[in-house]
């Protein structure tokens, strides 16, 4: 049986995007500590991607999903869509599967790359780099991750870690390169890194189990925070006691809507930043 993705990436085949998988890359290095396949890590993802948002889905949006597998000896990535992919339409029946341009550069840079075709439709990419020996072992860090919620907003960057304790790497990454992206100013965007501080030391203790589940939105000069599961009724409490230094209730302070929604037996926090400083 094969082990559970250490992070989950669901966000739609579009350009700007792909910057958004090099971020959690370098966020899943500050805990895992790549080495320096770090570069050639995402070079070869990078393409991967790219490749999607360029062929998958003929010059439309579709679907993109990215899995990351931290191994004892080595990380697997896994890039999947679910339209043509890098592959011809209708390859000849008994055939390998054709390999592009983008491919020579990936195989280039993994230890080794298998393509596979996906039913009924779409392309997926499974690439393996060998770890420096001593790094961190896969059994510290993947944990099964599901979740029975609602489909993402059309836009929206949806995200699974485990464990949650990835966040503190992550989540600053995302929510600052969507704020970024989304128009802020930089005094917005130090208020956005000091929420993403705040939730991943604050929420990881009233987590319902050991993995977290976020989405991620921009707008003009706007992004929304979905989080969680959260233990039942424990959310409120978690706000309470958010402070970073003398800044007091970081959350409450520096964002603009906060809600708590019950999915089922757990909770979900939506947490939305305006830049009003610009108009």
């Amino acid at each position: 049986m094969s082990w559970p993705p250490t992070v989950r990436v669901a966000l739609a085949s579009r350009a700007d995007n792909v910057a958004l998988i090099r971020e959690v890359l370098g966020g899943l290095d500050e805990i895992v500590a790549l080495g320096d396949a770090l570069d050639d890590i995402k070079t070869a993802v990078s393409e991967a991607c790219n490749n999607v948002v360029m062929h998958a889905y003929d010059g439309r949006e579709g679907p993109l999903e990215v899995d990351l597998r931290v191994l004892d000896h080595a990380l697997e990535v896994v890039v999947r869509d679910e339209g043509v992919g890098i592959l011809p339409r209708e390859p000849p029946a008994g055939s390998e599967l054709t390999r592009g341009l983008g491919l020579a550069v990936i195989d280039a840079l993994a230890d080794s790359v298998d393509l596979r075709l996906r039913e009924p439709h779409g392309v997926e990419l499974v690439m393996r780099f060998d770890r420096p020996p001593g790094t961190r072992a896969a059994t510290a860090l993947s944990v099964p991750a599901t979740f029975d919620w609602p489909a993402p907003p059309d836009g929206a960057v949806q995200i699974s870690l485990a464990p949650a304790s990835l966040s503190k790497a992550v989540l600053a990454r995302v929510l600052c390169a969507t704020a970024a992206r989304s128009g802020f100013s930089i005094d917005r965007l130090s208020d956005a890194q000091l929420v993403a501080d705040a939730l991943a030391a604050d929420l990881e203790p009233v987590l319902a189990g050991e993995a977290m589940a976020l989405s991620v939105e921009g707008g003009r000069r706007r992004i929304e925070l979905e989080l969680g599961p959260l233990q039942a009724g424990s959310s409120r409490g978690a706000l309470a006691g958010t402070a970073i230094g003398a800044l007091g209730g970081v959350i409450e302070r520096l964002t603009d809507e906060v809600e708590i929604h019950a999915v089922g037996p757990v909770e979900r926090m939506r947490l939305v930043m305006i830049d009003q400083s610009r108009g």
